[in-house]
């Protein structure tokens, strides 16, 4: 008689636990995440951008972002933004802002229930580039590395002027940097061609500069490479 209460409890038990690992399917069993990202990159930039930007909102609350966190959670939308054809702009870039605004109520459910930290991992393996070591330098000096350079801080500069940043004074630095690079593809010369193509040549140039490694290390590097006192 015992040994079957003790047969029924264990068999209870067993289910119970079960029934608990089933209701914790996104977050797995025992506490240990499996997640699995989508084939699509753009969704699983979208993705990973959510719960990037969910991981920081735990740790900063309702305040200003980080300039260092938001250059990483975007990072996600850039890299899959430039996949594929780039001879359209508008396009591109409509395409990085759809990652980008994916599901805005995407980032409260995954602090609601608390498994954004899960996606870490998974993120940082499909997307190498954004990790912290991925940046190993610039290109060596010509006009494509300065317009990797240009291109890269005019995107940053106008997409976190409409956002919550917190204050940071690098970002006065991109400014700088920013115009004087454009002062210099200004006064350089080239081929009238180019002049078709000078949307396609940018976006180029964007795709090369976020596959670099993280945002704000190849801006530092555009900077002490080419920002003039």
């Amino acid at each position: 008689m015992q040994s079957d209460v003790k047969r029924k409890a264990a068999s209870r038990g067993g289910a119970l636990w079960i029934a608990a690992c089933m209701s914790l399917i996104l977050s797995g069993c025992g506490g240990t995440p499996e997640v699995t990202l989508p084939a699509d990159r753009a969704e699983s930039a979208a993705l990973c951008y959510g719960a990037t930007m969910a991981v920081t909102q735990e740790t900063v609350g309702k305040g200003s972002v980080p300039l260092d966190d938001a250059s990483h959670t975007l990072h996600f939308a850039l890299l899959a933004g430039t996949d594929g054809d780039l001879d359209d702009p508008a396009k591109v870039v409509a395409k990085i802002e759809r990652i980008g605004t994916h599901d805005k109520g995407l980032q409260d459910k995954f602090v609601a229930d608390n498994y954004a930290a899960s996606y870490t991992a998974p993120c940082a393996k499909a997307f190498p580039e954004t990790q912290a070591n991925a940046f190993k330098g610039l290109p060596p000096d010509a006009r494509d590395t300065r317009t990797q350079c240009y291109t890269l801080s005019t995107v940053l500069l106008q997409i976190f002027a409409q956002s919550e940043i917190a204050p940071d004074a690098r970002a006065a630095t991109w400014v700088k940097l920013n115009g004087q690079l454009e002062q210099l593809s200004n006064s350089e010369v080239y081929p009238a061609e180019d002049d078709k193509h000078i949307g396609e040549i940018a976006m180029r140039a964007l795709a090369k500069a976020v596959r670099l490694g993280p945002p704000v290390d190849v801006m530092k590097a555009c900077g002490d490479r080419y920002l003039k006192d």
